[in-house]
């Protein structure tokens, strides 16, 4: 048993030397697609986090410069862009590339390195997609008002916890060595199919968070004091999370390629396609947990809407609604003149703030009336001709 044990060691090894010396392959067709994809992903997602980093140090105040979904957002992003460099060196070595770009009898050899690099990818990008969501569900947390939201939320996140946990423990206890995943010949491997069982398992627990942080904020939202028109965007944002998880769902039909024995034939042009939708769920989770922060670098950009007041049929001007003769003048005296004057002010609240449901908005208004008597005579105190004004304080 030894001797056999030995002799497939001996034998991975001599596979693994050769793999670790093959010429690349240069990218044609879909390779080159998955590089482009990478690389566009890795610099808008770079940019979008930027940015977020400056709205929060910067365009934020005093008040909240920083927060724990800022710092989740930020630890995602940091393992992506190394995730991809893996990917990239992948795709030199084979990913994408169909059975006829491949040299004669180098097949097998192209498969370990390929997987390898492979198996690199996945770990760090695993890992970023775990703290990606941990941000969005931080950021959804805050927008709910009531613990039922909450509660689902956190929930997701247990189960997520505990499905990367599982992962990772099948992932380093089946095969022994480790490299053995992707070169069979250097050991053996307790549970078979180890990597495939923990991708499906992943891909599912993923998808299940993805849509639950996607649409819970379309009902949380709908009961915030939110102009519409944000809400939307919020709510839109918010939803490319179901275009994530969807990427995730479509590399499902391709895990099972990774059994190259059972389906040999263009493995590595399959091994792609489920790379391919990874790299698209992880960009896309980052730069939508880092695109609703941005809103204040727009106001401040192309200049704050503002949020449009309800119709009431009162005119209003830039110093306020100016309320004239409302009524007549009864007997013995009436409302000559009602204005609101220009001290009403609206509160306007911040990106941080209007994502709180313990944020209200107030509204002062300071109204002045002025009485006259029907007769005609001085108002209020004749003989001084003072005015008699009252005056009251509507908060709403």
């Amino acid at each position: 048993m030894d001797a056999m044990l030995s002799s497939r060691s001996e034998e991975g090894e001599r596979i693994a030397k050769i793999s670790h010396s093959l010429p690349t392959i240069k990218p044609e067709g879909f390779t080159i697609v998955i590089q482009a994809v990478s690389y566009t992903l890795c610099i808008l997602s770079t940019v979008i986090v930027a940015l977020r980093i400056y709205v929060r140090i910067k365009l934020s105040g005093p008040e909240r410069a920083w927060g724990w979904d800022d710092l989740s957002a930020v630890a995602g992003w940091l393992p992506f862009c190394p995730s991809v460099v893996f990917l990239i060196m992948a795709t030199y070595y084979g990913l994408g590339a169909s059975d006829s770009q491949v040299p004669d009898g180098q097949l097998k050899y192209y498969q370990v390195i390929c997987k390898e690099y492979m198996f690199y990818f996945e770990m760090i990008y695993f890992g970023s997609s775990v703290l990606t969501k941990l941000s969005m569900a931080i950021m959804i947390v805050r927008l709910s008002s009531t613990t039922f939201f909450t509660r689902i939320i956190w929930g997701n996140m247990v189960v997520l916890g505990i499905n990367a946990a599982v992962c990772l423990i099948i992932m380093f206890v089946s095969c022994s060595p480790i490299p053995a995943m992707w070169n069979p010949d250097l050991g053996f491997c307790r549970i078979e199919h180890g990597w495939i069982i923990i991708s499906y398992a992943g891909t599912v627990v993923l998808a299940m968070v993805d849509w639950t942080c996607a649409i819970t904020p379309f009902f949380i939202l709908e009961g915030l004091q939110m102009p519409t028109r944000r809400k939307r965007s919020v709510q839109a944002i918010l939803g490319l999370g179901i275009f994530g998880s969807a990427a995730g769902l479509v590399r499902l039909g391709y895990y099972h390629t990774y059994d190259t024995v059972k389906y040999p034939n263009n493995s590595l042009h399959n091994f792609g396609h489920t790379i391919l939708w990874s790299v698209l769920e992880a960009g896309l989770g980052i730069m939508a947990c880092s695109l609703p922060p941005l809103r204040k670098l727009f106001n401040k950009q192309l200049g704050s809407t503002g949020a449009s007041g309800g119709k009431s049929g009162l005119s209003t001007n830039e110093g306020g609604t100016q309320l004239s003769n409302i009524g007549g003048m009864p007997k013995g005296g009436g409302i000559a003149n009602l204005r609101r004057t220009d001290t009403s002010q609206w509160d306007r609240l911040d990106d941080e703030h209007s994502t709180s449901s313990q944020q209200y908005i107030i509204k002062s208004t300071h109204i002045t009336v002025e009485t006259q008597h029907s007769d005609g005579d001085a108002p209020s105190v004749s003989e001084g001709g003072k005015k008699d004004s009252r005056h009251w304080k509507n908060d709403t």
